[in-house]
């Protein structure tokens, strides 16, 4: 917003010069970005936060830069010089949404000469980067500045029946906009009708039809109050942002509309000849009122660390419009004005002493505070993690935490952490499974014909406590599709499947001392049967992982097959990383002993594997599965029905000798009365 210094002087004294004067609107928290100096006068331009509408003017910058420096703010004081003729005769207001338009006042002035602006006028609009119109148009928009409350004026002979309606637009209704634009409305946006038809988009524009001409001689002038998230919704829905509604969807001042309409009708009457009507049409069912907040000064000194004096509180709160009430020695009973919408709270009331007190006066004081063990611990970890990742080809992605809660529900039975005012459905909780973040990024890929990805992403879910806050987890998740390797001039292209994911994991996993780690089948309801999996360590699930199902692959649209698996950062980070150690290559031979071996099909090669290192034969350097054959593959009567053929292929090497046969014998022997404790029988060794 630009602000012009000329005009801030016309309501407070401001003792400094330009320079120091935007340094201490930053320090109010009013981020005055730059100033130039424009004919006489000097802008700022200022970044007003969409909590502080109250700043959205000229006399709202004022009233603090009065109590920053300690200055008298002008009162608005605005007496109309009036017709006996009364405004009730001449025009009617009626309110259908009272809960979207809680106050509409309305002024009647007749006799009025649209014509240009004086040059003053002109100037000063140009120089806040408002276009000159006519008089009449340009008074609405001189009120905006420096009130901060938005006007309309309307033909009010072009109103049917000389009537406003405020009320929910019609489905499918048509209203020509003051900028030329043919609008459909829907049942959502609240407009401004005569007796007829719409003639205002409330609290963003007006139409055409009612707009002020060079023949209009009588003029009805709006000042309203809407409720801000009706003019968001249509603001939004129509495309149409105006100054109007950017103060009107942060909350104007329902106080402000009555002295808006008096100040606009007194220019009017000056600059266009007019003759103002006796009395507002104020329609006002419900007056507001705010609530107080109690106010303590032993709570100011704690979160201050300071101690403010009495006369300091009560000076900055009342210089900034709040009523304040002495409350014996413990406090104070503060009222909020109404245009301060964003103080709700003591701390906000504490804010407000501090902002004006000077956050530079507070003393510096460095807090003892408990010792965070194993902070760099766990961040060497996560960059072990994502180091490796990255080794393997994976790029590591940082979705949002939000998500849809039906969509949630159909990864996890955690119930999702909800929020009470979502931006929109698809946003409306924090995720309790990361994976449907993942799912989204794959297909964001896909889409952009990006086929060959593996992801990884680090972050948080957080499921819903019936007591408490929610719970919150760290997960790795990863997500791998298309082609496992580079292509190249001859040779397949396999993708990637599987075992692909599932050495991509162990690979992961053997960076850390897991006890008992193994692999198991496992079934998750996201993934397809006979495609998932589990690692395990001391009994506790450290990872699952498979391909998506199809039914949630046609959803997503997803045209290729998707492998994605969920480890459980928190457990994975609180194990100790494996220590690097070398060890020297043996330069002794290699000795293969191949066991062929009959098993039932539901025995897991994962055990077999599982009880042959158990039994800690150190000159083990390899186990490999040769081949597989179930019985259906075999002759009839070569092994009992619902079992299958395995080769074992068994490595051994010693890194002190030769091994001799005899020595590989033994270690055969121990093996071969392991497997048969598992009800492996064994067909022949080699």
């Amino acid at each position: 917003m630009k602000v012009s210094l000329n005009w801030l002087k016309e309501f407070v004294e401001v003792p400094v010069d330009a320079r120091r004067l935007k340094a201490d609107l930053v320090s109010l928290g009013l981020n005055a970005e730059s100033f130039q100096a424009v004919g006489g006068d000097v802008v700022f331009e200022v970044e007003i936060t969409a909590n502080r509408p109250d700043c959205l003017s000229h006399y709202g910058v004022a009233r603090e830069v009065a109590a920053f420096y300690r200055r008298r703010l002008a009162q608005l004081d605005f007496t109309c010089k009036e017709i006996a003729v009364p405004a009730s005769t001449e025009a009617s207001i009626e309110i259908l949404n009272p809960e979207l338009c809680p106050r509409y006042c309305g002024r009647v002035v007749r006799d009025v000469q649209v014509k240009p602006s004086p040059e003053w006028l002109v100037q000063r609009l140009e120089a806040v980067g408002q276009r000159s119109i006519n008089n009449v148009a340009d008074v609405t928009n001189y009120v905006l500045m420096e009130l901060g409350h938005p006007l309309h004026a309307f033909d009010l002979i072009r109103l049917e029946e000389r009537k406003v309606v405020v009320r929910s637009a019609r489905q499918g209704e048509q209203l020509r906009t003051l900028d030329g634009v043919n609008r459909t409305l829907s049942a959502s946006d609240l407009v401004i009708a005569d007796s007829a038809h719409p003639v205002a988009l409330a609290g963003v524009m007006g139409g055409e039809g009612s707009g002020i001409s060079d023949h209009t001689h009588t003029v009805l002038l709006e000042s309203a109050w809407f409720d801000p998230g009706s003019i968001r919704r249509t603001s939004k829905s129509q495309g149409l942002h105006t100054e109007a509604s950017h103060r009107f969807e942060r909350g104007a001042d329902i106080e402000m509309a009555p002295l808006a309409l008096d100040r606009a009708a007194i220019l009017i009457s000056q600059l266009a000849g007019g003759k103002i009507l006796r009395g507002v049409i104020d329609v006002y069912p419900v007056p507001r009122r705010r609530t107080h907040i109690d106010l303590r000064r032993k709570e100011i000194q704690r979160l201050l660390g300071a101690e403010v004096s009495w006369e300091v509180v009560e000076r900055v709160l009342r210089a900034l419009n709040f009523k304040v009430e002495r409350r014996g020695t413990e406090g104070w009973r503060v009222t909020p004005p109404l245009s301060r919408l964003d103080v709700n709270r003591e701390v906000d009331l504490i804010e407000e002493v501090a902002r004006h007190y000077g956050y530079n006066r507070l003393p510096a004081r460095v807090r003892p505070a408990p010792p965070r063990l194993g902070t760099e611990e766990i961040r060497n970890k996560e960059i072990r993690i994502s180091g490796m990742l990255a080794a393997l080809g994976y790029r590591e992605i940082i979705p949002s935490a939000m998500v849809d809660p039906a969509e949630n529900a159909r990864f996890t039975d955690r119930p999702p952490v909800v929020l009470e005012n979502p931006l929109s459905q698809d946003a409306s909780a924090m995720r309790s499974s990361a994976v449907p973040s993942m799912l989204h990024t794959i297909k964001w890929n896909l889409d952009r014909l990006r086929s060959d990805l593996r992801l990884f992403e680090m972050g948080k879910v957080y499921s819903a406590r019936e007591k408490g806050l929610p719970d919150e987890r760290r997960v790795l998740v990863l997500g791998a599709t298309g082609k496992s390797e580079p292509p190249f001039v001859h040779g397949t292209e396999p993708e990637i499947g599987f075992f692909d994911l599932k050495g991509d994991l162990e690979q992961l996993l053997s960076c850390f001392d897991l006890p008992r780690l193994r692999f198991e089948p496992f079934s998750v309801c996201y993934l397809e049967d006979g495609q998932a999996g589990r690692f395990v360590a001391a009994d506790a699930t450290i990872a699952t992982f498979g391909r998506l199902n199809e039914d949630l692959a046609r959803g997503y649209k997803l045209r290729q097959a998707v492998f994605v698996a969920e480890v459980d950062l928190d457990a994975l980070l609180r194990v100790a990383l494996k220590q690097n150690s070398f060890k020297a290559i043996s330069k002794f031979p290699q000795v293969e002993r191949d066991f062929s071996l009959v098993l039932p099909c539901t025995t897991e090669y994962g055990r077999l594997e599982h009880t042959i290192q158990g039994l800690g034969i150190e000159e083990i350097q390899s186990l490999a599965p040769i081949e597989r054959r179930s019985s259906e593959e075999l002759p009839a009567g070569t092994i009992p029905t619902g079992h299958a053929s395995l080769l074992l292929r068994v490595t051994f090497q010693s890194p002190t000798r030769t091994l001799a046969s005899d020595d590989v014998e033994v270690h055969s022997q121990r093996i071969i009365s392991a497997l048969d404790a598992l009800g492996v029988q064994i067909r022949a060794q080699s």
